[in-house]
């Protein structure tokens, strides 16, 4: 069991509506009890299953995102985020973006997601060249992926082709050329963190996204000429 309980969807649920700094002081205590220590729970008990693991990642509180939000740049001025959300990732720090394993937990459910999210132009334009040069590889692991549940997300894509590779519009894996982004995720149901399945969940993915994250890496030090 991770801890999780009715308690921590009802705290979450009534700082959605309550997103004000008196009521987050009154709650701080409890909003940790019941939803921050359990989901720092969650990423130690997984980072110790991932121990000898091929694909090994790092979670703890250190991973966590705080739930103050940055407000500084948005139009957004809500104080606090509703959820709790926080990382796996190769070096146990929360600064990485790329080759992790996120989680997320908020009043009704929750969520899962991995990958290498916002890649710059320049990385992005490397990925697509091993793209073509291995597109075999590439497709075999995009296609198991989508087998277990996790397809790459086309939510991140551009509409036409990226410059310099308008020539491979009619390549096979041209739709995974468009992408800024190469992710995964899947909506975990309330029932998972309460039975405590959610555990099991979060290490099955970091196994699965594995062979991407590892091709990725790869493909970010990889120079086609």
């Amino acid at each position: 069991m991770t801890g999780f309980t009715e308690k921590t969807f009802e705290l979450l649920g009534q700082l959605e509506k309550n997103n004000n700094r008196m009521w987050y002081e009154e709650n701080k205590a409890a909003l940790k009890e019941h939803a921050r220590l359990p989901f720092a729970g969650m990423l130690s008990i997984s980072t110790m299953l991932l121990e000898g693991s091929r694909y090994p990642l790092i979670g703890s509180e250190k991973t966590m995102f705080r739930q103050n939000r940055d407000i500084r740049f948005s139009k957004d001025k809500t104080l606090y985020k509703s959820y709790v959300s926080g990382m796996l990732t190769p070096t146990g720090t929360n600064k990485e973006r790329a080759g992790v394993v996120y989680a997320q937990v908020g009043p009704l459910d929750g969520r899962l997601a991995a990958g290498f999210y916002q890649l710059e132009t320049a990385q992005l334009n490397l990925v697509r060249d091993r793209i073509i040069a291995d597109a075999e590889n590439f497709a075999e692991i995009a296609e198991t992926l989508e087998a277990k549940g996790y397809p790459l997300s086309t939510h991140n894509t551009l509409k036409t082709m990226p410059r310099g590779f308008k020539q491979h519009e009619g390549h096979a894996l041209a739709p995974y050329l468009k992408l800024k982004g190469y992710t995964v995720r899947q909506d975990q149901p309330k029932e998972v963190w309460l039975n405590g399945d959610i555990v099991e969940r979060l290490v099955a993915l970091a196994e699965i996204i594995g062979p991407m994250n590892a091709w990725l890496r790869n493909a970010l030090s990889y120079d086609a000429r």
